[in-house]
């Protein structure tokens, strides 16, 4: 029996330009798939270490290329080509779809890939500091300043209590033109609370914001066109400007959508490293795994590891989604009772 639960590794914080620049850094060298014999010939502090090194690069080594991921990569190059030489009516992104689809981890890695390009190619403007990309979280409830403010404890800029909101937007364009930013992402732009007093000028520093930074902006959201955050005027520009991207839930309604549902378990599998696991053998639990993950990715992916570390722990090195199977069949029966209390006319 392996025993993972050595304490947890301190990862880079997305939402500082400090921590961003880390995540950007941080490169996980792909592991081997050992046989089981040399599996077995490792010490215990030897097997734990290649236990760790697997589990770090199946949850941060790479991004799993699906069709709608591939498609998203595409549709933001161009664009930024494009910002690039624009001074207004700039291009952008909305990435939406349900909760745990996988937006948040798509488009940061797509950032992150996109900035590692821009290191190899160096700094062609000269700037003594450059911050090639920007990445906030809207907190929940929040207003335009409070997002605003955000922005500033990404880049690390004090902010006093009495600043103005387009205080601190000019002072963030300032930052962007300084130092090159190309690329702005807003995450959880379904956040910003339309029926609070004052939040209804979200949209409007949104505008503001895109017109006054000389970068490309992608917004990422669940449900974002149910908010309320695209009605209004700015809607006929977001909807010329800014081309809105599913990341929805995967069906199994017909073969090309099974057969995408498969490719994306079997890389899944693939990442894991697992010894004795049989490669595509995760086929055989694709219709278990939808159902446990209502197709979501986020939420496959979480099912999967919990798996590989079972897997590991135990020695196995075999996926077993025994869990997953008794979990679901817990809430067939809390749903049968609920059924029951309840009445068919309920």
């Amino acid at each position: 029996m392996i025993d993972l639960s050595i304490g947890s590794l301190k990862k880079p914080n997305w939402q500082t330009k400090e921590g961003w620049s880390d995540f950007v850094g941080e490169q996980l060298i792909e592991p081997e798939v050992m046989t089981r014999d040399a599996l077995d010939a490792l010490s215990e502090g030897e097997r734990t270490a290649y236990c760790l090194r697997r589990l770090d690069f199946m949850a941060n080594g790479r991004i799993s290329l699906t069709a709608e991921v591939k498609a998203i990569r595409d549709e933001l190059r161009p664009r930024m080509v494009a910002n690039a030489r624009k001074r207004g009516g700039k291009f952008g992104l909305i990435i939406n779809g349900v909760p745990n689809a996988g937006k948040s981890t798509t488009v940061t890695r797509l950032a992150k890939e996109f900035e590692i390009q821009r290191r190899v190619r160096g700094n062609p403007r000269g700037q003594r500091s450059v911050i090639p990309v920007i990445y906030v979280s809207t907190p929940s409830d929040c207003t335009p300043k409070s997002l605003l403010v955000e922005f500033h404890h990404f880049l690390g800029r004090p902010t006093r209590p009495r600043m103005t909101a387009p205080e601190l937007l000019n002072g963030l364009a300032d930052v962007v033109e300084r130092c090159g930013t190309e690329l702005i992402i807003i995450d959880e732009i379904h956040n910003p609370n339309q029926d609070r007093q004052g939040a209804s000028d979200a949209t409007n520093y949104l505008k503001q914001l895109s017109e006054k930074c000389q970068a490309t902006f992608v917004y990422v959201g669940a449900n974002v066109e149910d908010t309320g955050l695209l009605d209004g005027g700015w809607a006929a520009q977001v909807a010329t400007r800014f081309r809105i991207m599913d990341l929805d839930a995967h069906q199994l309604n017909n073969q090309r959508n099974r057969d995408r549902w498969c490719a994306l378990l079997e890389d899944l599998e693939a990442n894991a490293k697992l010894v004795s696991q049989e490669s595509g053998s995760i086929i055989d639990d694709a219709e278990l795994l939808w159902e446990a993950s209502h197709g979501r990715v986020g939420e496959v992916a979480g099912i999967i590891e919990l798996a590989v570390i079972e897997a590991m722990e135990s020695e196995s090195e075999r996926l077993n989604f025994g869990r997953s199977r008794a979990a679901m069949d817990d809430e067939r029966r809390r749903r049968a009772r609920r059924q029951l209390y309840e009445g068919p006319g309920e």
